[in-house]
C-alpha cells in the first residue's frame, strides 16, 4: 500500500508539472534565423518557391536519407507542394501560400495528422554581395501538451534551421539556378513598321537604367500625337564601340500609322527585314548568353549580318514581376 501511495504521488507530482509548467511557457513558438547567399534574389526565390532541389539541402531528410520525399512545382508558384514521410522525421506536406516576386514567400506546413498549419516564411533582402535570406517558422501551441512539446524542441528546431541555411547556401552556391532558356534559333522575318524611336548611347550597364525614361518620353508622345501601339517595344542597337564598351541604339514604339518628328522622337519606318532570331524566355540580365548562342550559330552556319540587333519586348516588364516569365525575341538582320 505505501508503494502505491508514493507512485500515486509521484503521477500527481508529474501530472501536475505537466499541467503548470506550460502556464509559463509561450503560447506561440517562434523561429528565425539568417543567412547571406552570393546569388541574386531571383535566384534564391525561385529555388525556395518551387522547392527545387529541396532535398539536396533539407537538413532533417540530411539525418534521413531514405526517407520518401516528393516535390510539386508550380508555374506561379502559389500552390507549389513538398511532402516528406519517415521513419525517423515522421511525415507532413508543406505548400506555398503566397509570395512577392524576388522579396518574400510564405507557406503553410502540416506536421503528421494535423488539420491545423504552422507558418513557414523567407524574407529575401538583397546586398551588396548577394542576398540576405531569413528563413522564420511560427506556430501556434494549445495547451498544455503541444506548448510543453515545442517549447521543448525549439531548440532542436532552431540547429536544424542553422544547418538547412548553410546546406542551401553551399548547395546554391555550387549549382546556381538557371532562369532563363533560349528557344530554337531560326530564319525569318520581321515585318515593316512605323515606330516612334528616340536615341542614346551608353554602356550596357547604362542602357538598363535609362530605358524606363526614354519608353516613358516615347509613350507620351505616341499619346499626344493620337497614335496606336501596334506592336512589342523594342531597341534597335546600331553600333558598338569594343574600346569603350559605348553602344549606341534606338528605343522605340511601334506604330498602326506615320507619325512625326517632334524634338528628341524620331519617326521612321522599318523595311521588311531577314533575321537570323530567337526567343529568350527569362532575366534581361542573362541576354549576354542568349547572344553568345546566336552568334556562335551564325557563326557557324557562315551568315552574313547587318552588325546590327533588335531587342522586341513580348511583355511588359511594369505589369510582370516574375523575370522568369520575360520574353525578349533577339534579332540579327542579314545582309
Amino acid at each position: 500500500m505505501k508503494f502505491l501511495k508514493w507512485l500515486l504521488l509521484i503521477v500527481l507530482v508529474l501530472v501536475a508539472l505537466v499541467l503548470v509548467i506550460p502556464l509559463f511557457m509561450p503560447s506561440t513558438v517562434e523561429i528565425s534565423l539568417s543567412k547571406e547567399i552570393a546569388l541574386s534574389p531571383a535566384q534564391v526565390f525561385y529555388n525556395s518557391a518551387t522547392y527545387s532541389d529541396r532535398n539536396k539541402w533539407d537538413p532533417w531528410l540530411e539525418t534521413e536519407p531514405d526517407a520518401e520525399w516528393t516535390v510539386e512545382s508550380k508555374s506561379g508558384y502559389i500552390g507549389s507542394v513538398y511532402t516528406w514521410n519517415g521513419k525517423k522525421i515522421g511525415f507532413g506536406k508543406m505548400m506555398v501560400d503566397s509570395v512577392v516576386f524576388g522579396k518574400y514567400i510564405a507557406s503553410k506546413i502540416w506536421f503528421g495528422d494535423s488539420q491545423e498549419s504552422s507558418l513557414v516564411e523567407w524574407d529575401l533582402e538583397q546586398t551588396d554581395s548577394g542576398t540576405l535570406i531569413t528563413w522564420s517558422f511560427t506556430s501556434g501551441a494549445k495547451y498544455p501538451i503541444e506548448r510543453l512539446m515545442l517549447n521543448l524542441m525549439k531548440g532542436g528546431l532552431r540547429s536544424s534551421f542553422e544547418k538547412g541555411l548553410v546546406n542551401l547556401k553551399t548547395y546554391l552556391e555550387n549549382n546556381p539556378p538557371v532562369l532563363s532558356e533560349l528557344g530554337e534559333i531560326e530564319r525569318g522575318k520581321i515585318a515593316p513598321m512605323f515606330a516612334l524611336v528616340t536615341s542614346a548611347k551608353g554602356t550596357m550597364e547604362e542602357i538598363g537604367a535609362k530605358m524606363e525614361e526614354l519608353y516613358g518620353i516615347l509613350w507620351e508622345e505616341m499619346e499626344s500625337q493620337g497614335l496606336q501601339m501596334s506592336g512589342a517595344a523594342f531597341s534597335h542597337y546600331i553600333s558598338f564601340d569594343e574600346e569603350t564598351g559605348i553602344t549606341e541604339y534606338l528605343a522605340g514604339l511601334p506604330v498602326a500609322s506615320k507619325g512625326k518628328d517632334a524634338g528628341p522622337v524620331k519617326s521612321v519606318s522599318y523595311r521588311e527585314m531577314e533575321v537570323i532570331q530567337a526567343l529568350h524566355s527569362g532575366p534581361y540580365d542573362d541576354l549576354v548568353n542568349s547572344y553568345e548562342k546566336i552568334m556562335e550559330y551564325i557563326a557557324t552556319n557562315q551568315f552574313t549580318i547587318t552588325g546590327e540587333a533588335y531587342e522586341f519586348y513580348l511583355n511588359d516588364p511594369t505589369l510582370e514581376p516574375d523575370i522568369t516569365k520575360y520574353q525578349t525575341l533577339i534579332a540579327f538582320p542579314l545582309k
